[in-house]
């Protein structure tokens, strides 16, 4: 009786656990060159653009498919596209592990990338399908603190492999991992216990028209483009630093150990895993400070490049330097406000779409950090292949500059997304997260009222504006809708 009574509770975590193991593997392959750059630059002789070039093909095939994979998700349903997601990945690091010229290892990072980009939208979809939704929050936190567990496994056991076994066979394996996982998805689709809103809207073939109608309403919304420039500004640096430019920064610009700059790395990871937990378990209970929590973990890790790059000398201690890397450690797991917005602004038919255009907002940044980076690096050093800690200071200052006016652009939509949300609450619609104006908002009193009568509500001001006065900002997370700026 007790084994019957466990399966529906169980079920839902079972089949969120099976997609994010290729959320796991994902990450893990979309870090590996992190640590193996200078192999790399080696094994194909190759400059810091070139080496630039891997991750920036990787990130932007990632980035150019996230809105074909979320329509592709919304159609064929996530169990398909991580069993076709997993067969990608294995497929390319197998060709990248045999590979000794440079054009075939950019085709296996491009397929990687390609490979890497039906993940966590997948997943996202699984989390959204089984959960109910005052649970998503925790449920992306959960998944992005798996997620870590790849960068984990890339940063120490693959540079292990790496020294003792070498290039062929540390990525042969990696790719062998990825094609057995296969087997974990081959099996028949079940029907999501909360995805019944969004079949009816889904059913259909996707058809040219509906799909520019469903990225035209996804992207036109205010808290669509504010969730874009979120993941932007929370990603860019982080995953620049983790990905390819942090080690070669540690190693050759401050003169690290390999053992001290792979230990610092995980640091970087370790304080990942928390920080995802703990941001998750916040915005879950008080969704209200989500987008002003992002901000605060921008504007902190634009204080993290400046010290790096203003640092008497450019070579702060080793206890400032792990001050900073715990600071950009936030950033990634930071970025999973963003996926929330997109949720909960968009009907469920629309929710992976409109993830896979939030997602571009990271990616993007994060190929033009890196492409930064390298083009700083070879000019100051004229393509030297080990760089000066002068080089990396500029180049870390031009990935500062890209995201302040990142910054910049959050605000702005941050700003139209709570008018937007006020002027909806004027009207007496539903807004299960209500927010109160301010003097900085782009709306002020006098509108909100006007709007109200607009809609025909009748009463004193004070009256019309309870709408703006939260009372229980917790209660309401239990609908399926939240419309929180």
């Amino acid at each position: 009786m007790r084994r019957t009574d466990a399966a529906p509770v169980l079920r839902p975590w079972l089949v969120w656990g099976a997609g994010a193991g290729v959320y796991v593997l994902a990450v893990f392959h979309r870090s590996s060159l992190g640590v193996a750059g200078p192999e790399a630059q080696a094994r194909l002789g190759l400059t810091a653009t070139q080496l630039s070039l891997f991750v920036m093909l990787q990130l932007g095939m990632y980035a150019a498919m996230q809105v074909p994979t979320g329509i592709m998700v919304d159609r064929f349903g996530p169990r398909r596209m991580l069993l076709a997601a997993t067969l990608v990945m294995g497929s390319a690091q197998l060709l990248f592990a045999f590979v000794h010229t440079y054009p075939l290892a950019l085709l296996a990072r491009g397929l990687l990338g390609v490979g890497d980009a039906m993940t966590y939208i997948s997943v996202l979809r699984l989390a959204a399908g089984w959960f109910p939704a005052r649970h998503y929050p925790v449920i992306t936190a959960l998944t992005g603190l798996l997620g870590t567990c790849g960068n984990l496994i890339a940063t120490l056991p693959l540079t292990a492999l790496l020294h003792n076994v070498g290039w062929t066979v540390t990525f042969a394996v990696a790719g062998a991992l990825s094609l057995a996982y296969a087997l974990v998805l081959i099996r028949k689709s079940t029907v999501a216990p909360f995805g019944a809103a969004g079949r009816t809207a889904a059913a259909g073939p996707v058809q040219g028209r509906r799909v520019r109608d469903e990225v035209r309403q996804a992207w036109r919304m205010p808290a669509g483009r504010l969730g874009f420039w979120v993941h932007l500004t929370t990603m860019t640096g982080p995953v620049v630093f983790a990905t390819l430019w942090g080690f070669p920064y540690l190693t050759q610009g401050l003169g690290y150990s390999t053992a001290t700059a792979s230990g610092l790395l995980m640091v970087m990871v370790g304080i990942g895993v928390v920080a995802n937990l703990s941001i998750g378990f916040v915005v879950a209970r008080r969704p209200v400070v989500r987008t002003p929590l992002a901000i605060v973990v921008i504007v902190t890790c634009l204080a993290a490049w400046a010290v790096l790059v203003g640092w008497p000398g450019g070579r702060p201690p080793l206890a400032v330097v792990v001050g900073v890397i715990v600071v950009l450690a936030v950033g990634g797991p930071a970025s999973a406000v963003a996926f929330m917005l997109a949720r909960d602004y968009n009907p469920r038919h629309r929710i992976s779409t409109a993830t896979g255009m939030v997602n571009i907002g990271g990616f993007c940044g994060a190929v033009v950090g890196i492409f930064v980076v390298g083009q700083v690096l070879d000019h100051v050093d004229n393509g030297a292949d080990v760089h000066s800690l002068a080089a990396f200071r500029w180049a870390f200052a031009g990935l500062a500059l890209l995201t302040a006016v990142a910054l910049w652009r959050l605000l702005t939509w941050w700003l139209r997304t709570r008018a937007e949300v006020l002027l909806s609450a004027a009207r007496g619609e539903d807004v299960p997260v209500p927010i109160a104006a301010h003097k900085w908002e782009l709306i002020d009193e006098a509108d909100l009222i006007a709007e109200a009568q607009q809609a025909g509500l009748t009463g004193p001001d004070d009256q019309l504006l309870r709408y703006l006065r939260p009372v229980d900002d917790t209660s309401s997370t239990a609908g399926d809708d939240h419309r929180s700026a």
